[in-house]
């Protein structure tokens, strides 16, 4: 609020005092403009995803003041097991081609339905630390696809991220407690410098995702983020407690899984039957272990 004491000061002076409020306003909040989502980068993914989608369909979301992009791909059973959420990661978009469109389109072949958000993103010369305020931005549209999956009638959802989206998906369940959500799915996790951009630190999250079932995939011939950060994630799942979590090394695999994309799928299919599936009651032995293919 604006206060004038001085009754004797002249309109100029008083205009020149409003103009100067607004300045200071303007430039407190300039910065938090910068740090949005940017649209328009958006817009130009969407319009190359639907100019290549050949399965499934995009759908558009609202996380309660913007629009965004997912993509929707039923399952091909006619009694799906349940639905996957998928959070692809930095700067890219929702059917990108390593890691999140190949899970996209073969965990339905398997009785998963998906569905693949787009996420925030800003300039592709932006450095990792400016996406930590998008982080918050991210809770919105996670939550809005997790209503939608619940107004298709599932009630066995997992969240799956890669790269960053696993930053963003750890954030939302470690926040948030959502009971919908009944397991995550790590791919190339990492956990750094928690002093700098602890929503960043997956093994921060991870910690609090008690009795939550949690799949660790990473490849042998991942990034050093992930690579150096293994024991670190382990101690924090095994520490959440749920004894149906595991740590899976895929051997010869990369940060992006190429080529290893069937194996991949396999894992994850797998651990999906017993940690969430309907027959996880008569397999709940996983013992939070680590293992590798």
């Amino acid at each position: 609020m604006l206060r004038f004491t001085d009754h004797n000061q002249q309109p100029e002076n008083i205009m020149k005092t409003v103009i100067n409020s607004l300045l200071l306003v303007t430039l407190a909040l300039f910065p938090a403009f910068l740090l949005a989502s940017d649209l328009e980068r958006e817009q130009r993914w969407q319009q190359q995803v639907e100019d290549n989608l050949f399965d499934g369909e995009t759908i558009m979301l609202n996380d309660g003041s913007i629009d965004f992009l997912g993509i929707y791909t039923e399952a091909a059973q006619a009694r799906p097991e349940g639905a996957v959420l998928l959070l692809h990661g930095r700067g890219v978009h929702p059917d990108w081609p390593q890691v999140i469109s190949p899970l996209r389109t073969r965990l339905p072949e398997q009785g998963w339905t998906t569905l693949s958000l787009q996420m925030p993103v800003l300039d592709p010369q932006a450095k990792l630390d400016a996406y930590v305020p998008l982080f918050d931005e991210a809770l919105g549209r996670i939550e809005a696809g997790i209503d939608y999956l619940q107004e298709q009638g599932f009630d066995r959802i997992v969240l799956l991220g890669h790269s960053m989206g696993n930053g963003m998906a750890t954030h939302y369940l470690a926040t948030t407690r959502d009971p919908r959500v009944k397991g995550f799915i790590g791919v190339g996790m990492s956990a750094d410098k928690p002093e700098l951009r602890s929503v960043m630190d997956t093994a921060i999250a991870l910690r609090k995702l008690a009795l939550l079932p949690v799949l660790d995939v990473y490849g042998s011939r991942d990034i050093d983020l992930v690579l150096d950060s293994v024991g670190a994630r382990f101690d924090a799942i095994r520490s959440a407690g749920s004894p149906r979590s595991q740590q899976v090394m895929l051997r010869g695999s990369d940060h992006f899984h190429d080529g290893s994309e069937e194996k991949l799928t396999s894992v994850i299919v797998d651990w999906l039957g017993v940690a969430v599936g309907r027959c996880w009651a008569d397999n709940n032995t996983l013992m939070a272990k680590q293992r590798s293919y």
